[in-house]
């Protein structure tokens, strides 16, 4: 597939159709992270990004994390929701479009829920940097992050893409946003855009600026950026509400030499973590809540009037699971692709992201691997905020929530030319590693 940008009519922020005039043009990417518990949102200019806050976010000190929950109130007008739970709230957008059990109605839920982001973001940049961008001729683009395994050539790929496109062009039309009018446009054949005025019909974009990225190679192309010609091996781990991603890779010292040796995902994310603990613990999981902070062991234990030593016995076969998956990666990527490293004796620079990296499980993980021995050593990294993203009051180690859609929002041939498309193609899934013992 080719990810490179494409010819776009361009139109003025305000939405005015634009003459051929001496106006200054711009190419601006949203790089879209809808996650199963938050939604993050970067725009991507030529040599800043800006993180979108929002209205709706439950952390006052961090309104970049947007709870992936829509409100629909009894006329099938949709709004964001902060989290609070009531009949009209939906909080399970993603997943059933993650394990392929959506319904019709999820679809158009989630449709909504990103035409109202959209429309959000859009609208944030075009108010906060009015004097930069608005009377500048806008050309926009999406790179949205899907899993490893369904980012291209896939029916879920098509899928979102559909669902994006179709969500975009409700975004950009007056009015509020309703299920009855995504219901209206989710199957429209695209020529019915010709009937729109001119004022909105040049405000939708073609479908082929809408690409899909895995998180992964997302967040690669981020990291690469930021440490361009630093050299030698590396591994990601991302713990998400859903995933639980591995990847090893390489970044050479050429300014754009990156190479992706061995990526995993599984569906072993916090919301996993959870549901195994209560059901180790023989709780009901109805009171499980990703949006809200996850209390830790001790604060756990006292709320439901247990021992410190019995949720981390509930949690041992959770720790079992991801040691094992770690060590497979770290495995096959000395055994295949580079044995000779002399990062395996000091251990393999690691950073740990997502929305699980900070919860104790994860930390007594990390610590695992600092002290095993080589080749399961690690030796951890912290992500830096780059110099180049624009952003207020983010709390302290808190950036690497962000890095997916960080990486999303560079031009997607950016993307791709970080990577080299040979060992990409050859990276291992999770599937084909299970034959190697644990």
């Amino acid at each position: 597939m080719d990810h490179s940008l494409n010819r776009q009519p361009v139109i003025a922020a305000d939405s005015t159709p634009i003459e051929k005039t001496g106006m200054s043009k711009k190419q601006l990417i949203i790089g879209l992270d809808f996650g199963a518990a938050f939604t993050k949102v970067i725009i991507g200019d030529n040599r800043v990004r800006y993180a979108v806050p929002f209205d709706e976010a439950i952390d006052s000190d961090n309104r970049y994390l947007l709870p992936s929950i829509l409100e629909v109130n009894e006329n099938n007008a949709c709004a964001l929701s902060s989290g609070d739970e009531s009949s009209s709230t939906t909080s399970n957008l993603k997943l059933p479009l993650l394990d392929k059990t959506y319904t019709d109605e999820d679809l158009l839920r989630i449709t909504a829920y990103l035409a109202l982001v959209f429309r959000a973001s859009r609208d944030w940049l075009l108010t906060r940097y009015q004097k930069r961008y608005g009377r500048t001729a806008l050309s926009w683009s999406i790179n949205a992050g899907l899993p490893i395994d369904d980012t291209e050539h896939t029916e879920l790929a098509d899928l979102y893409k559909r669902l994006l496109h179709t969500a975009w062009v409700i975004s950009v039309l007056p009015g509020p946003v309703t299920l009855n009018r995504v219901r209206q446009y989710i199957s429209v054949d695209e020529n019915a855009f010709d009937a729109f005025p001119a004022v909105y019909r040049s405000r939708i974009i073609d479908k082929d600026r809408i690409a899909t990225f895995s998180g992964i190679i997302a967040q690669i192309c981020g990291y690469t950026h930021l440490n361009k010609g630093s050299g030698d091996l590396h591994m990601l781990i991302d713990i998400g509400a859903a995933t639980f991603s591995i990847a090893t890779f390489n970044i050479g010292a050429g300014e754009d030499d990156c190479a992706l040796y061995t990526c995993a995902a599984e569906p072993i994310g916090v919301c996993y973590l959870l549901k195994r603990r209560y059901e180790n613990l023989q709780l009901p999981d109805d009171d499980i809540n990703l949006f809200r902070h996850i209390p830790d062991t001790h604060a756990f234990s006292q709320a439901h009037d247990l021992t410190d030593k019995e949720i981390k016995f509930a949690d041992t076969l959770y720790s079992g699971d991801a040691g094992r998956q770690i060590n497979k990666i770290l495995d096959v990527t000395k055994t295949q692709h580079r044995p000779d490293s002399s990062l395996w004796e000091s251990g393999l620079p690691t950073f740990i992201c997502g929305g699980g990296a900070h919860l104790e499980i994860i930390e007594n993980i990390r610590h695992s691997f600092e002290n095993k021995s080589p080749p399961h050593k690690i030796h951890s990294v912290d992500l830096k905020v780059p110099d180049d993203l624009m952003l207020e009051n983010l709390p302290d180690k808190s950036f690497d929530r962000l890095s997916v859609a960080y990486g999303l929002s560079f031009r997607s041939d950016e993307m791709t030319r970080y990577l080299d498309e040979n060992v990409m193609s050859d990276a291992e899934d999770i599937s084909e590693l299970q034959g190697i013992p644990d």
